[in-house]
């Protein structure tokens, strides 16, 4: 029975495997013509990759990448390593562009930086993160020790929670590569002067140095001269360590100088004329009159010609020689010259005696100018001509022609001199040239747009400068016609015309707080619809620097419409006049006006190199500039009865300090000084910032209850335990001007920056921020974080 029994079984064990069998193979082909998963991957922390040069700040991003998987989060503890020899966290800020943070409503995000080369950060959000997304970016400082090389930044150990478990991420690690710090080769110009003296005479001849772009470390050339006319009797200069030999035989003579002080006491950068030396020359009683050059030896040779900077680094130099010429005496060989008459005939004259010629229509001179790469008549890179005509009306009037074969020779001495602007000065020196007309044929346009290179047409009425940019591409010769409007009669036309246009009418209630200033100048060219920076001459020189401020610039275009700007006021020409700059694609007649009732915003300016210097820290005395200009009403004739005792060290504030003093926005310390010159600090500024506020409260005669309402304290700063500031600070936050990081820190003891200043001021006197239109700045970009308060405050 039993035996029948196990029999059954296994006949039907068998029975059901076969079955079971049957519907696995059918299963199995019904899924085959299904597609195939992909095995999943395991997301990962993505850590990038920053450079830098030594000094700067670098943000290195971490960011969450799914791959694919249908993972989600809500909570992470990443712990991230780094060589503390090359990277420093940034103290109190170490942890920005916390995206994932704010996009999935953030609940907490804590950093703990008290292992050296190590930084744990905590998130937690309220939204679960699924997707890939950016995290936020670690805020290192690179070293100024730091040497060139990629330095790693790791994940030391990761958690992701999704409900309760945490899950173990790896990471793809990032870097930061660090740039060898190297400074731009600097530029210098070196020339030898000029001097005249008769045979038997001492004369002084001066080597100077111009457009120095850095300062000059060490420098040493080898000059020679004519020793049968010239003889050197000494070498000297303005500094110690001037060395020098003379050969009076062969005619040689080498000049060496090296900063004693290691590089701490330079010949300092600048681009007027310092003096290297001076070269006392005795001249031979039998030198015969002429020229006799002065030199270099040779200035393509370093043992011939050196300049460094503080660092030792050989720097780009051009040389320039210079000539003494001798005066009375035998006179030297010279190919001899015929002497023009415009009033004399080509035909002969008559054996009888002479006849008075008839007076010409028109009578024409040429002048020589030279094309330079500085404001320096030394630094010539070419020379052009102008046709100066007098007409029967006794008007001047000049032309220049910029040929291709002047300007391939100025690209190629621009090039040995490092530079890429070309100037031409064309002189007016007794103020008599009615008109100007320049002319650029297309292959001279050409050369300076393929090279790179920058026009500069000069003049006593008006500079022009032209980009390679602009001059690329144009296929036609170019012209430009400058006409100065000199004449009381003209003038007056044109201040008529402006004074009746809707543009000065709806910013002016009346006309007397309208006033043209200076020449107005009417440009006209065939060069349309390109940019070209034009400056103009403030010739008016009783203005202050608030009416220099208030400057503008009316342009009446000869299409017929009419606009007006604000420019920028810079150095006229490389001179101390004032000029008035400005950018346009259209051309007819300019004048710059003055509206002493227009309500300009603007309060501060940026630097001649077309920055704002966001970065960039607020000394004092510029903080009581910006005071005294943005909120002129309050403390406008105020003044002190004493002065502070470092007053000197800032005069060019001396007025903006003592009304910011009188108004009782800014103090002094005990000692009588004002430390113009030190940073002021967020604490400094919050204070600043809680006067000013006390007195506006005190000018509108708030009741109690709002002044205490301004002045509640809504939240302790963390860093703020008995400061001296505390309270001020707290006033300030509450009143919303000031604000604390997202860790709850004021770091009160951080200079206020350029970009923080403007921001806080545009809040204290409601300025709304300007989104509108281009930068004004090169290195503020409209995805700058205070962008709009910068265009604010700097828009006329």
């Amino acid at each position: 029975m039993s035996n029948k029994k196990g029999h059954l079984t296994s006949v039907k064990s068998k029975r059901s495997m076969k079955a079971l069998l049957t519907m696995l193979l059918t299963v199995s082909m019904i899924f085959s013509w299904l597609p195939q998963a992909q095995a999943s991957v395991d997301p990962v922390i993505h850590i990038g990759e920053v450079s830098g040069k030594p000094g700067d700040i670098v943000e290195v991003p971490v960011s969450y990448d799914s791959k694919g998987s249908e993972f989600s989060f809500y909570h992470s503890e990443l712990s991230f390593a780094y060589d503390s020899a090359v990277l420093e966290l940034v103290e109190g800020d170490e942890v920005v562009n916390r995206q994932a943070y704010e996009n999935y409503q953030g609940v907490s995000l804590t950093e703990d930086t008290s292992a050296p080369g190590y930084i744990s950060v905590i998130m937690t959000t309220q939204n679960f993160i699924q997707e890939s997304t950016a995290l936020y970016s670690l805020h290192f400082k690179i070293k100024e020790t730091a040497a060139a090389d990629t330095s790693s930044v790791t994940l030391h150990a990761g958690a992701l929670v999704e409900e309760y478990d945490p899950f173990q991420v790896t990471a793809e690690n990032g870097q930061v590569t660090v740039l060898p710090d190297v400074k731009p080769v600097g530029n210098a110009v070196v020339y030898i002067g000029s001097a005249q003296g008769k045979a038997g005479d001492k004369v002084t001849l001066s080597v100077d140095t111009v457009s120095l772009d850095q300062p000059i470390g060490s420098y040493g050339v080898r000059l020679k001269f004519n020793p049968a006319a010239l003889q050197v009797t000494d070498v000297t200069g303005n500094r110690t360590g001037i060395q020098h030999n003379v050969n009076n035989e062969t005619g040689s003579l080498i000049v060496g100088w090296s900063d004693e002080n290691g590089g701490l006491n330079p010949i300092p950068a600048s681009d007027n004329p310092q003096m290297l030396f001076k070269i006392e020359f005795s001249i031979a009683s039998s030198a015969a009159a002429g020229e006799y050059p002065v030199q270099f030896a040779n200035e393509t040779l370093l043992e011939h010609f050196t300049v460094t900077d503080p660092n030792g680094i050989e720097m780009n130099k051009q040389a320039v020689s210079g000539d003494i010429t001798v005066v009375g005496g035998p006179v030297t060989p010279t190919t001899p010259t015929t002497p023009s008459n415009p009033g004399s005939s080509s035909s002969g004259s008559t054996s009888g005696g002479s006849s008075t010629p008839s007076t010409p229509a028109s009578t024409s001179e040429k002048i020589t100018v030279k094309v330079t790469n500085e404001r320096n008549t030394n630094a010539v890179v070419s020379e052009t001509i102008i046709e100066r005509t007098t007409g029967a009306d006794g008007l001047k009037k000049d032309e220049v022609n910029l040929t291709a074969e002047q300007i391939s020779r100025a690209i190629e001495s621009l090039k040995k001199a490092g530079s890429n602007i070309a100037r031409i000065m064309i002189p007016d020196e007794k103020d008599e040239v009615s008109e100007l007309n320049v002319k650029l044929p297309a292959k001279s346009t050409s050369l300076m747009a393929d090279e790179k290179m920058n026009l500069y047409i000069e003049t006593d009425n008006a500079s022009l400068q032209l980009s390679p940019d602009s001059l690329q591409g144009l296929v036609s010769d170019i012209f430009f016609h400058l006409v100065p409007i000199k004449d009381a009669a003209g003038r007056e036309v044109v201040e008529q015309r402006i004074q009746k246009d809707p543009l000065i009418v709806k910013q002016s209630t009346n006309t007397v707080d309208f006033r043209l200033v200076g020449r107005p100048m009417t440009i006209e060219t065939n060069m349309s619809s390109r940019p070209v920076t034009v400056v103009l001459p403030i010739r008016d020189t009783n203005l202050t620097q608030k009416e220099l401020d208030k400057l503008q610039v009316f342009i009446e275009h000869s299409d017929g419409t009419k606009e007006l700007v604000k420019g920028k006021i810079v150095k006229f020409n490389g001179t101390d006049q004032p000029g008035i700059e400005f950018e346009v694609t259209k051309f007819s007649t300019f004048s710059i006006i003055l509206m002493n009732g227009s309500n300009s915003s603007a309060y501060i300016q940026g630097y001649a190199d077309g920055t704002f210097r966001p970065k960039q820290a607020v000394q004092r005395a510029e903080m009581a500039a910006l005071l005294s200009r943005v909120l002129p009403s309050v403390s406008d004739g105020a003044t002190l009865s004493s002065s502070y005792r470092d007053m000197p060290v800032a005069e060019w504030a001396r007025e903006a300090i003592t009304k910011a003093t009188a108004a009782g926005y800014m103090r002094g310390n005990a000692s009588g000084d004002f430390m113009p010159v030190r940073s002021i600090t967020r604490a400094e500024m919050a204070v600043i910032i809680e006067r000013i506020l006390k007195i506006q409260e005190s000018a509108a005669d708030v009741n109690a209850e709002a002044t205490a309402a301004t002045t509640a304290l809504p939240n302790e700063a963390t860093d703020l335990t008995q400061h001296w500031a505390r309270e001020a600070v707290q006033r300030v936050l509450a009143a919303g001007i000031m604000s604390v990081s997202q860790d709850g820190a004021f770091r009160p003891n951080d200079a206020v920056t350029r970009a923080e200043a403007v921001t806080l001021l545009n809040r204290l006197v409601k300025i709304e921020p300007d989104l509108s239109g281009t930068s004004r700045w090169k290195d503020v970009s409209v995805g700058h974080w205070a962008y709009g308060a910068i265009q604010a405050a700097s828009q006329h």
